[in-house]
């Protein structure tokens, strides 16, 4: 038997035997995947509860609450009597909003004289708010609009010139790329790599760090005929095989669920999403290899990957980050591959367009990969490296 194969024997027999680490490299990520894309697999939010105070009582305020109700993502759930009642569903949650139709709304839309109608957001929740006020705006505009024709088709003016005058100035917003805009492509396929580069980097401190603790690393090197290089390739190419089908499947499955959001090419984008999880991988090589404890290089991978997301400007704009935050996005693998997904696979921007992500990561899997291998080919090999866990 060659020396790979011996060495690669030895790390799948740990897997048979081990249950917790066979778990993490067989069970967790699909399982993740599944919920991640269940949680957003609605697409957009619906059905958000609001409260209306309707003072005025009238034909008009009860057809407005009827087209408020009809908007996408809203729903009158309480018809509040007074205020006390709207703050304390509020500040429980029960409602993210409230609509307040004052007295004499009718009257004073009738006479020709301007009406203000009150909309109190709880902001603490932005999405909540934002899809709450462009539901219940559109709602009110078109009652707005639609008086406003009718007043001036009364004086003789035709259908197309009333809606001409009423709005006079229009702005055709043409929404590019995610034109839904849907979730599910925003967050869910998004957060998704986010869970893939945290795992690679766990599997792989998890991988050699074990060997370290538990003072194996000589049985390890011996399985691989002494060969630092091959130790390394062996050991890691189960968990990179892996992650790179399951990222195969993450592709797959997104492409089929959304085909209209994605006009790239699914291999390009799987592509380059390899090379995401190689340099995560490398990375949490060098992190084992300069710590040389495995608690240690563990507590910095997670340090260093978990709030990935946050600082990928997926969520929050990259340029309106302070500059530490700037630097801190531009050594995390995450923060390039999603302009590949934003760029290439979503845009369908040919590859010329977006070759700096794919230079960076390159970079980043040659620079954790040789260093690490440097490091640990010259003391994590030591007895005095053993123990640390």
């Amino acid at each position: 038997m060659s020396a790979f194969r011996l060495s690669l024997s030895r790390e799948l027999k740990h897997l048979h035997d081990d249950r917790g680490d066979r778990f993490l490299a067989l069970w967790l990520m699909p399982l993740l995947c599944i919920f991640i894309w269940w949680i957003f697999s609605a697409g957009q939010p619906e059905q958000l509860p609001v409260a209306v105070m309707d003072q005025d009582q009238s034909p008009l305020s009860r057809q407005l609450i009827r087209l408020v109700d009809a908007a996408p993502g809203v729903a009158v759930t309480l018809d509040a009597t007074d205020s006390k009642v709207a703050v304390d569903a509020l500040r429980q949650r029960q409602i993210y909003g409230l609509l307040i139709l004052p007295k004499g709304l009718q009257d004073s839309i009738y006479q020709g004289q301007p009406a203000e109608l009150v909309l109190q957001l709880n902001s603490q929740y932005t999405t909540y708010a934002s899809t709450l006020q462009r539901g219940i705006q559109q709602a009110i505009m078109t009652v707005g609009v639609g008086i406003h024709s009718d007043r001036l088709q009364r004086q003789g003016l035709y259908p197309e010139a009333s809606l001409a005058t009423v709005l006079p100035v229009q702005v055709l917003a043409t929404p590019l790329y995610n034109e839904g805009p849907s979730y599910e492509v925003f967050l869910a396929a998004t957060l998704i790599p986010a869970l893939f580069q945290i795992l690679a980097m766990v599997v792989t401190v998890s991988a050699i760090g074990r060997e370290l603790r538990d003072g194996t690393a000589k049985a390890w090197l011996d399985s691989a005929g002494g060969s630092v290089l091959l130790a390394l390739v062996s050991k890691l190419v189960p968990y990179f095989a892996l992650l790179i089908l399951y990222g195969a499947g993450y592709v797959l499955l997104f492409q089929l669920l959304a085909p209209a959001s994605y006009a790239g090419s699914a291999v390009n984008i799987w592509s380059s999403f390899v090379l995401m999880i190689a340099a995560a991988m490398a990375i949490a090589l060098l992190l084992v290899a300069l710590t040389r404890n495995f608690r240690m290089a563990l507590s910095l991978a997670g340090f260093y990957s978990a709030p990935a997301f946050a600082y990928s400007g997926q969520a929050f704009p990259l340029v309106a980050m302070p500059e530490l935050a700037q630097y801190w996005a531009s050594i995390l693998p995450l923060t390039h591959w999603l302009k590949l997904y934003n760029q290439q696979w979503l845009a369908g921007a040919p590859w010329q367009a977006a070759s700096t992500p794919w230079l960076v990561l390159l970079s980043m899997l040659l620079l954790g990969s040789i260093s690490g291998y440097l490091l640990l080919k010259r003391s994590g090999f030591k007895a005095e490296s053993w123990g640390a866990r």
